[in-house]
């Protein structure tokens, strides 16, 4: 499904999606719901930041994942509702510690009342049964990795493709090295320079030199230098979003992409390793 960030929501459709959607599933008398119950400030932080409402979350009643799909059809019958509210609850059960099969269960009964696309659900699965080459390639299957070569494709045909393959051979394109090294050259204030000094700050290795960064990673390397982040897990993670935001990639798979890469230490991305 795609998810529309843009789309506006008047006041009066956030506030019943709220009430609908923030209620604690039901745990049929188990412990599933502490993943997200103990996680107050994130919590706080949908009600604040993705819906924008005053509501007391303490006063929201608990109940069944079929009610609360039941009260947000009431809101609204888009089921994209549904799957923002799923894949929130994934994201966050993740954050809080190592994933258990009471959470997996209560995920499960959410996608299935939900009627919506289970794979949030299935990410957490893998990662708790240790899946981790599954979740690697789903990852990069979806994620703005690929999105980022299907664009350097786009815009520069075979030989971007080839470029590419070259870089990531460990080979040197001496044409590409020396065309973004004279970056360097460029007058300060310019975004060329401000590139280049980026590059030679953070000691990285310009494109087209052995074991610097192919073609698809120089979009990327532009939104450090363009939004002034650095180089640290927060900050990769704080200049993707920013990367999603203009892009349209797909939030889910953004995050899920940096906890992969900086929490899980898998290294999704074939350019840089997992911490």
């Amino acid at each position: 499904m795609v998810i529309h960030l843009s789309r506006q929501l008047p006041q009066d459709l956030r506030i019943c999606l709220a009430k609908a959607g923030l209620p604690a599933p039901h745990d049929r008398g188990q412990a599933a719901w502490q993943a997200i119950r103990a996680s107050p400030c994130r919590y706080r932080g949908i009600r604040d930041h993705l819906l924008n409402v005053d509501l007391d979350l303490d006063s929201l009643p608990s109940l069944e994942p079929e009610a609360i799909a039941a009260a947000m059809r009431r809101c609204d019958s888009d089921p994209e509702w549904r799957e923002r509210i799923l894949r929130g609850m994934t994201l966050i059960a993740m954050f809080d510690g190592p994933p258990s099969p009471e959470a997996l269960e209560l995920l499960e009964q959410t996608a299935t009342a939900f009627q919506v696309d289970p794979r949030p659900v299935n990410s957490y699965r893998n990662v708790m049964e240790g899946h981790l080459l599954a979740l690697h390639f789903d990852i990069m299957r979806r994620g703005f990795i690929r999105q980022a070569l299907e664009a350097t494709i786009k815009a520069g045909g075979f030989s971007a493709l080839t470029a590419t393959l070259k870089v990531l051979s460990g080979h040197e394109d001496r044409a590409m090295r020396e065309r973004f090294e004279g970056l360097k050259n460029y007058p300060t204030g310019s975004f060329g320079k401000a590139y280049a000094d980026f590059i030679e700050i953070n000691q990285f290795d310009f494109p087209g030199t052995p074991g610097g960064p192919p073609p698809p990673v120089f979009s990327h390397d532009c939104c450090h230098v363009l939004g002034g982040y650095g180089t640290t897990a927060a900050e990769e993670g704080a200049v993707l979003g920013f990367q999603e935001g203009f892009e349209g990639l797909d939030p889910f798979d953004v995050i899920l992409f940096v906890m992969a890469e900086f929490e899980l230490g898998i290294g999704v991305s074939p350019f840089i390793a997992g911490e």
